[in-house]
C-alpha cells in the first residue's frame, strides 16, 4: 500500500474575506457558559449544543488562508485565541464532571445532547491547540517568511504523514511553480546576489531525480520543480515527514524563490511500501520524464499507489525505441511519465496522452500527475478495486489523497472517484477555478464524461483528532491506551439509577438496538438459538459474548453459541425458516463482507438481527433490525492490529445480554446492578493493567527474541483471550502460533521449548489449580511459561518466567483484562524482534555507502580498513548471538550464511571456497552482493511495522549501483579473448592485475597451458600435468619443453601451488613474462587451477615511481626492509636505480643488493 495527497489551490474565490471577530467568539462561548450556569445538567437544551455547533464552525473557518494568515502574523491575535482555548478547555472540563456525577440520573436523550456538546467542545479545543496553534509552530519551523504556499506545503506534510501507516519506507513530495521570465531572470539575479547559483545550476535537471533536485523547464514560460525525497527501509513513523520538513528549511535556494512571483503552482507527495524496485531515492516518488538520453525539456511528475503489471513488457517496448530508463531506476512508476511523454510526442495534448497512458497500463492503480504542460492543473486516475481516491474540498483548495483521513484536518467535504474494477476514472483539477465542482472535470478511460452533481460532495463526521497518532510511536499503542475511553463510551447512556431506588441499576436499551418484534418474540419463547458471529478479532469478540450470554440466561432450552460468520453462512444455515433464530452480527466497520453476506442469508429465512458495531451508517446498519453501536462511531483504529474495537464489542455484548436476560427474567435488580458495577469499573482496570506497561516491555525484550516457537493457552471463557492473543502476536511479529486450552497441553509441542503464554486471571479454584500443575511441567519440559493471573495469586512464582498480575474480575468478563495484558505485550515484542533489524541495517547502510564511495570493488574487498570494519560487526554479530539477542527467526540459513559472507569478507576464508558455499564464483562482485542480500534478508526477516500490513514486494532486489564487474585494459583484453570470465580470477589477482597494467607496453605472446591431475581440493599431486592449448604471437613458433614432457615443475609447479600471479624473466631466453592462474568454471571443481596463461611483455621504460611502487605490491616492503637492515635510510627514488626489466624481473633480494651497493 501507498499514501497519496496533493493540493491545488483555488484562485477565483467567491467568498469575502472577512477580519476575525475575536468579540464575537467570547460571546458564543459566554452564552455556552451561562447556559450550562444556569441550568441543570439534566435540563440541557438543545440550544445549547446548536450554541456549541456555532462556535465550531466560527472556530474551523480560522483555518482559511486569510484568517490563519491573520492569526499568523498578529501576535495580539494569536494571543486571544489561546485565552479562548483555555476558556473552552476549562468548561469542558466543568461539563465532564458534572456529567459523571450525574449520569445515572439523566435522561437518554439528555446524555446525547450532553455527550454530543461535549464532543464538539473538544473538537474546538483540538482545532484552536492543533489545527491552528500546532501548525502555527509548524510553519515557523521552516524559518521562512509566512505565504499561502508554506501553508499549504505544511498541509500536504501533514497528510502524507498521517498516511504513512501505509508505507513508510520511502516519502517524497514536490511542488511545480510557472513564472514568467521576468520573474525568473530575478530569481536568477538573487541567486547570484546570494551567492547560490553555483549551487542551483548544480541541482538542476539531473539524470535521477532525487533528494533537493530542481527540473526546469525554460519554454515560454517557466518551470521550476522542487522535490525533496527520502528512503528508509527501517525506521518509525514520522521520521520520513521530519526529514524532509528540515530540507525543505535548510533549503536556501526554496527560501528564495518564495520571494518571486509565481502564476501556479501544485504539490503532489507520496510514502510507500516498495512492491516493485528498491528502497532507494531513485525510486522514490515522485517520478519524472527523464531519461538516460535527456527529456524533451517539460515536467512531468507522477505518484502511483497500485501496481503497473505490464511494466517489464512496456519498459521493453521503451527500450527498443531508445528509450532508456537510468539503471538505478527500477520502479514501475517510471513507466508512468514516459508513456504519457510517447503520447505527447505523437502530438496528442496532455489531457489525451494522460488518458491513452493509462489504458496501456494492467493492473489496479491509483495516479497523480502534475505537469508544465498543464500550468495549475493536477490529474488523478483510479481503476481497480485496491486504491482510491478521495478529493477534499474547502474555499481555499482542492486536497486529492488516498484515504479520507488524509483530508480532514482541511475540509470534511469530499468527492470520491469511482473507477470501478474495469472502467477507470480521470479527475482534473483547475486552480484557475472558484472551486466546488467549478474546477473539477471528469471523463472515464474511455473518454466518456463523467457527470457530477452536488450530491456527488460528500460530508465525513471524523476529524483529525480522532485520526492523529497524537506523539505515540505507533497507532497500536495509541489505540490501546485509548481502549478504556471506547468502553466508557460503549456504556454510555446504556444504564439509569432507577427511579425512586439510587442504590439500583438498570440496562437502558431503546429500539433502535432491540426493536419491539424481537422483545415479543423472546417474551414469547419464539427464539430457540441466539448465535453470535463474526470473522477475526470481531469473531473472537463472539465468542466472548455468547460465553457472556450463556453465564446470564444459563437456559438449556436456548441454544447461545458463537459462529465464524463465514462458517453460519457455509454450513450451519437451517434448510428452511429460521425466525426462532436471533443473529448477533460482531463487526468493527460495518464492512466485512463474509459477516454481512451471512446477515443477508438470513434474514432471507426469516431470523431476527442485531448488529454490535462501531461504524455509523456502515453496510451492516441498514440491513439488521436493531444496531449497537461501540464507542462513540468516531473511533477509527488507524493500526490494522484492531484492539480497543475488540474490548468495546465485549461490553457492547454484555450490556446487550444483561438486558436480554432481565427481559427474559432469569436475572433480577439485584443481579443486574451487580453487573453494571462490574461493567462500569472495567475501565479503571483496564488502566491499572495499561500502567503495568513498563514491566510487560522488560518481559517482551527479553523473551520475545529468545525462543522460535510461541503458543498461547487459556480454558473456559479464556480460551477466547488466547485465541485472540494469538491473532495480535501473529498480526504483529509474523509467526505462526498455536492456541489451545491449557489442559491439552499434549496437542502443544513441548519437545520444542516453546514460549506459553498462559491466560490464568479469573479462572475459578478448581480450573486454576490445574493451571497451577500444567504450567510447572510446562517449565520442566524447559518451555518459558509466561503467565497472567489474578492479583494476589502467588502460586506461579515457582514455575513462570514471568506473570502480570491484573485486577480480579468476574471469570466471565476476564477474557477483557487478558487479552490487555496479551496485546500489550505483544507489542513490546515485535518492537524488540524490530529492533534487532536495525543492527543489520545500519550495518547494510554502512557498507552500500563504502562500496558508493570506493572506486574499486577489488580494491576495496582486499583494503584493512574494510576487512577490520566487517571483522568488527562480525564479532557483534557473534556475540548477540550468544547473548540471545537476535530473534531465532532469523533463521539458520540466514545466520550461517551471514557468519560465512562475513568470514569471507574479514579474510578468514580462502575466496576460491566461496562456489562451494555459494554457488558462484568469490569475485568481489559476488561476495558484495551476496552479502547485501543476505542482510536484506536478515531486515527483512525481523522487520515489524506494528500498524501496517507487512508488504510483500513483488520485485524488489539489493541495490549495489556502484558495483562493476569488468574491468578493461592490456591484460583483461588478452584474457577475454580466449574467453575466460572476470570470475576465473581470484580477487586478489585481479589486483595485482590491474596495477601491472601501469608498467606494460605490449603482449607480443601468448601460451594458454592447460592443468590436469589436481585433487578435488586443488592440491598438486604426481599426477598433475600440463599441456600447451594454444599459443600465438612471436610464441607460436616457439617449442616449448611442456609438449615433450608434460609433467607440472619448476615455476609453473609453484604458480598453481600458491594460486598468485607471477612476473619474471625467461629461466632460458631472459625475455619479461606474465602467468595468470585461471580457476575453473565447474561447478564440481570451483577450486581448481585449470589454466595457466603466459604473456610475453614488453614493459613500459618511462614509468612514474609511484605507480612503480604500485606494480610491484609487496615485493616493494621486501626490498625496503633488506636496504633498511643495511642501516641505509629508504628513499622511493632509489626504485629508478633499477632497470624496470630487473624491477619486475629478478628477485627482491637481488635488487635489494643492487640498491645497497650503490647507495654505500
Amino acid at each position: 500500500m501507498c499514501g497519496l495527497s496533493g493540493i491545488v489551490s483555488i484562485k477565483n474565490k467567491n467568498q469575502i474575506y472577512e477580519k476575525i471577530d475575536i468579540t464575537l467568539i467570547n460571546k458564543i462561548i459566554s452564552d455556552i457558559e451561562n447556559l450550562e450556569t444556569h441550568s441543570r445538567v439534566e435540563t440541557h437544551s438543545r440550544a445549547s449544543l446548536l450554541a456549541c455547533e456555532d462556535l465550531k464552525q466560527t472556530i474551523l473557518s480560522l483555518k482559511r488562508d486569510e484568517l490563519f494568515c491573520e492569526i499568523f502574523l498578529n501576535q495580539d491575535t494569536f494571543n486571544e485565541i489561546i485565552k479562548i482555548e483555555n476558556r473552552i478547555n476549562l468548561q469542558i472540563e466543568k461539563e465532564e464532571k458534572a456529567f459523571v456525577e450525574n449520569m445515572g440520573y439523566i435522561s437518554s436523550s439528555q446524555v446525547d445532547t450532553i455527550s454530543n456538546r461535549l464532543e464538539t467542545l473538544k473538537d474546538i479545543s483540538w482545532c484552536l491547540s492543533s489545527e491552528i496553534k500546532g501548525n502555527i509552530d509548524k510553519i515557523k519551523s521552516f524559518s521562512i517568511p509566512y505565504s499561502k504556499i508554506l501553508k499549504q506545503i505544511n498541509s500536504v506534510l501533514n497528510s502524507i504523514d498521517r498516511l504513512e501507516v501505509r508505507g513508510r519506507d520511502s516519502c517524497g513530495i514536490s511542488i511545480l511553480f510557472t513564472l514568467n521570465k521576468d520573474e525568473f531572470e530575478n530569481f536568477k539575479m538573487k541567486l547570484s546576489q546570494t551567492n547560490l547559483f553555483d549551487e542551483f545550476n548544480k541541482r538542476i535537471n539531473k539524470d535521477v531525480l532525487l533528494n533537493k533536485g530542481i527540473n526546469l523547464n525554460e519554454s515560454k514560460n517557466i518551470s521550476i520543480s522542487f522535490t525533496y525525497k527520502t528512503a528508509h527501509e527501517i525506521g518509525r513513523l514520522g521520521d520520513n515527514v521530519s526529514f524532509l520538513r528540515n530540507e525543505i528549511k535548510e533549503d536556501k535556494i526554496l527560501h528564495l524563490f518564495f520571494s518571486i512571483e509565481h502564476q501556479y503552482y501544485t504539490i503532489v507527495s507520496h510514502t510507500r511500501w516498495a512492491s516493485v524496485g528498491i528502497i532507494t531515492e531513485s525510486n522514490c516518488h515522485p517520478m519524472d520524464n527523464k531519461l538516460v538520453s535527456g527529456s524533451c525539456g517539460h515536467i512531468i511528475s507522477v505518484c502511483l499507489n497500485g501496481d503497473i503489471d505490464n511494466y517489464l513488457e512496456l519498459k521493453e517496448e521503451h527500450e527498443r525505441e531508445g528509450d532508456v530508463i537510468h539503471k538505478d531506476i527500477t520502479t514501475d512508476t517510471k513507466i508512468i511519465p514516459l508513456r504519457i511523454e510517447k503520447y505527447i510526442k505523437k502530438g496528442f495534448d496532455i489531457k489525451e496522452a494522460f488518458r491513452l497512458a493509462l489504458n496501456d497500463f494492467k493492473g489496479s492503480h491509483a495516479i497523480f500527475m502534475q505537469t508544465d504542460l498543464a500550468p495549475g492543473y493536477l490529474f488523478l486516475a483510479q481503476k481497480g478495486s485496491g486504491q482510491a481516491v478521495f478529493i477534499g474540498t474547502s474555499s481555499d483548495h482542492y486536497m486529492p489523497t488516498s484515504e479520507v483521513y488524509g483530508f480532514v484536518e482541511e475540509t470534511p467535504d469530499y468527492i470520491k472517484l469511482e473507477g470501478g474494477r474495469d472502467r477507470g476514472q480521470i479527475f482534473i483539477l483547475n486552480q484557475e477555478s472558484s472551486g466546488g465542482l467549478n474546477g473539477v472535470s471528469a471523463i472515464y478511460y474511455d473518454g466518456e464524461p463523467v457527470n457530477l452533481t452536488e450530491k456527488d460532495i460528500k460530508h465525513t463526521a471524523i476529524t483529525s483528532r480522532d485520526i492523529d497518532r497524537q506523539n505515540y510511536p505507533h497507532y497500536f499503542l495509541k489505540e490501546i491506551s485509548e481502549s478504556p475511553v471506547s468502553v466508557e463510551k460503549t456504556l454510555l447512556n446504556r444504564w439509569k439509577v432507577k427511579e425512586g431506588d439510587k442504590n439500583t441499576y438498570l440496562v437502558t436499551l431503546d429500539e433502535n438496538v432491540v426493536p419491539k418484534k424481537i422483545i415479543t418474540a423472546l417474551k414469547e419463547n419464539r427464539i430457540k438459538n441466539i448465535f453470535f458471529i463474526g470473522q477475526g478479532t470481531a469473531g473472537i469478540a463472539a465468542m466472548v459474548c455468547s460465553d457472556i450470554l450463556n453465564y446470564y440466561m444459563s437456559d438449556p432450552k436456548i441454544n447461545i453459541k458463537a459462529l465464524k460468520a463465514s462458517e453460519l453462512s457455509g454450513f450451519k444455515l437451517y434448510e428452511g425458516d429460521m425466525s426462532d433464530c436471533l443473529i448477533i452480527a460482531v463487526t468493527q466497520s460495518g464492512t466485512t463482507a463474509d459477516t454481512n453476506r451471512a446477515v443477508d442469508m438470513v434474514k432471507e429465512k426469516g431470523a431476527h438481527t442485531i448488529s454490535i458495531v462501531n461504524r455509523r451508517d456502515s453496510d451492516i446498519t441498514f440491513k439488521v433490525d436493531g444496531v449497537m453501536y461501540t464507542s462513540s462511531g468516531r473511533d477509527i483504529e488507524m493500526s490494522v492490529a484492531s484492539t480497543k474495537a475488540f474490548y468495546s464489542q465485549i461490553i457492547a455484548g454484555a450490556v446487550l445480554g444483561l438486558y436480554l436476560s432481565y427481559l427474559k427474567g432469569y436475572r433480577d435488580d439485584k443481579f443486574v446492578t451487580l453487573e453494571l458495577k462490574q461493567l462500569l469499573n472495567i475501565p479503571h482496570n483496564m488502566r491499572k493493567i495499561l500502567d503495568k506497561k513498563a514491566d510487560i516491555e522488560k518481559s517482551a525484550k527479553r523473551l520475545a527474541t529468545a525462543r522460535t516457537y510461541w503458543a498461547v493457552v487459556g480454558s473456559g471463557p479464556n480460551k477466547a483471550s488466547a485465541d485472540e492473543i494469538r491473532i495480535k502476536l501473529s498480526e504483529l511479529c509474523y509467526k505462526t502460533i498455536s492456541s489451545d486450552y491449557v489442559e491439552d497441553k499434549k496437542h502443544i509441542d513441548l519437545s520444542s521449548e516453546p514460549l506459553l503464554i498462559v491466560c490464568a486471571a479469573g479462572s475459578r479454584e478448581t480450573v486454576l489449580g490445574d493451571i497451577i500443575k500444567d504450567t510447572a511441567i510446562f517449565k520442566a519440559h524447559k518451555a518459558i511459561p509466561v503467565v497472567i493471573a489474578d492479583e494476589g495469586e502467588t502460586r506461579f512464582k515457582e514455575y513462570a518466567e514471568d506473570v502480570f498480575y491484573v485486577p480480579k474480575v468476574s471469570e466471565h468478563l476476564a477474557p477483557i483484562l487478558n487479552t490487555l495484558a496479551g496485546h500489550i505485550w505483544g507489542y513490546y515484542a515485535a518492537l524488540s524482534i524490530n529492533e534487532a533489524s536495525k543492527f543489520f541495517y545500519i550495518f547494510r547502510e554502512d557498507i552500500q555507502n563504502t562500496i558508493n564511495s570506493s572506486n574499486d570493488i577489488y580494491e576495496l574487498i582486499l583494503e584493512r580498513d574494510f576487512r577490520e570494519k566487517i571483522a568488527k560487526f562480525y564479532s557483534s554479530f557473534i556475540e548477540k548471538k550468544k547473548q540471545n539477542l537476535l530473534p531465532s527467526i532469523m533463521g539458520v540459513n540466514i545466520s550461517s550464511n551471514l557468519t560465512l559472507l562475513l568470514k569471507y569478507l574479514s579474510g578468514r576464508l580462502p575466496n576460491s571456497d566461496f562456489e562451494l558455499d555459494f554457488g558462484v564464483k568469490g569475485t568481489a562482485n559476488n561476495m558484495l552482493i551476496t552479502l547485501l542480500k543476505c542482510l536484506s534478508d536478515s531486515i527483512d526477516c525481523m522487520a515489524r511495522p506494528i500498524d501496517a500490513i507487512k508488504h510483500q514486494a513483488k520485485t524488489v532486489t539489493v541495490g549495489t549501483s556502484r558495483i562493476v564487474e569488468k574491468i578493461e585494459g592490456i591484460i583483461f583484453d588478452k584474457l577475454y579473448s580466449y574467453n575466460f570470465k572476470f570470475s576465473q580470477i581470484t580477487p586478489n589477482n585481479v589486483i595485482v592485475l590491474k596495477n601491472l597494467q601501469n608498467v606494460i607496453a605490449d603482449i607480443r605472446g601468448t601460451i594458454l597451458y592447460k592443468i590436469s591431475g589436481l585433487t578435488f581440493l586443488g592440491e598438486i599431486t604426481d599426477q598433475t600435468a600440463i599441456e600447451v592449448i594454444n599459443k600465438d604471437g612471436i610464441l607460436k613458433n616457439l617449442y616449448s619443453r611442456v609438449e615433450k614432457d608434460k609433467q607440472l615443475k619448476g615455476t609453473k609447479r609453484i604458480i598453481v601451488r600458491q594460486g598468485n600471479v607471477y612476473i619474471g624473466k625467461g629461466r632460458k631466453d631472459n625475455q619479461s613474462i606474465l602467468i595468470i592462474p585461471v580457476i575453473s568454471t565447474s561447478p564440481s571443481t570451483p577450486n581448481t587451477i585449470e589454466y595457466l596463461l603466459l604473456y610475453n611483455i614488453a614493459l613500459m621504460q618511462e614509468v612514474p615511481i609511484s605507480l612503480k611502487i604500485k606494480a610491484l605490491g609487496g615485493k616493494y616492503e621486501h626490498i625496503k626492509n633488506i636496504v633498511q637492515e643495511n642501516s641505509i635510510i629508504w628513499n622511493d627514488e632509489y626504485i629508478d636505480w633499477v632497470n624496470i626489466e630487473d624491477l619486475f624481473g629478478i628477485s627482491a633480494e637481488k635488487i635489494g643488493e643492487l640498491i645497497i651497493k650503490k647507495a654505500s
